[in-house]
């Protein structure tokens, strides 16, 4: 059974907040489950939080992988005799509604948001705030960052993430977004402007170097701090 990090907390735990009716409900809501036979969406979950805890490296092929494991049958009861090959999760993943993984999301973090008060809601105001892009051939997406020089289109995903749980994430696909200067500030504007009465420190990356957005973070009073250049003037 895989531990998640050092608090010793089992995949079953964390999956057990999460009710049972939940995942029922949201199956009917979102639909999740049109046309699947195997992979339906509670399935999915449970293998992608499986794969992930278990891997160091999660990825399509660790996930087929995973499914036909008979320890993750046992545990989540598919049939025995079900089994998944990687272009199946693949075109799964390329399809699935991922509302349904937002809305356990919100449920998790309402629950949080119960369980402590606000004094210890504090103890995690150091917002982490970072972006990665994932490329592809151009022939697959069909929206992205494109870079005509080696024929890809790229993704990129900008999360904050303050301690516990991640609190915001976007998805930029237009070619403005490849620019951090441009990315970071929009995804910190755009949590403090869904938590109103916000006490962060967002901390970023040296990938945020534009004294005029420093300038404005000072004046809107986002506290923040960022890792300079060396080179710097």
């Amino acid at each position: 059974m895989s531990i998640f990090k050092d608090h010793k907390v089992g995949i079953n735990q964390l999956l057990g907040v999460i009710p049972e009716a939940l995942s029922s409900h949201l199956s009917e809501t979102t639909k999740v489950d049109y046309y699947s036979k195997i992979l339906q969406g509670k399935r999915m979950f449970y293998l992608l939080m499986h794969g992930i805890l278990e891997n160091e490296r999660s990825s399509q092929r660790t996930l087929e992988d995973t499914f036909n494991d008979p320890v993750f049958k046992m545990l989540f009861n598919p049939d025995q005799t079900e089994s998944v090959c990687r272009s199946s999760v693949s075109e799964r993943l390329s399809k699935i509604n991922s509302d349904y993984f937002k809305q356990i999301y919100e449920c998790i973090h309402e629950q949080f948001s119960e369980l402590h008060s606000g004094a210890e809601q504090l103890k995690y105001n150091l917002l982490r705030i970072d972006s990665t892009i994932v490329g592809e051939t151009s022939n697959k997406p069909s929206e992205g960052l494109c870079n005509n020089q080696s024929l890809k289109a790229a993704v990129k995903y900008s999360t904050a993430f303050d301690g516990v749980l991640p609190c915001l994430s976007q998805v930029f696909t237009t070619a403005e977004y490849s620019s951090e200067d441009v990315a970071l500030p929009e995804i910190v504007r755009n949590h403090v402007k869904e938590d109103k009465e916000h006490l962060n420190i967002c901390v970023l990356d040296r990938g945020l170097q534009s004294t005029g957005t420093m300038k404005e973070f000072s004046e809107e009073s986002i506290t923040f701090i960022v890792r300079a250049k060396e080179n710097r003037k």
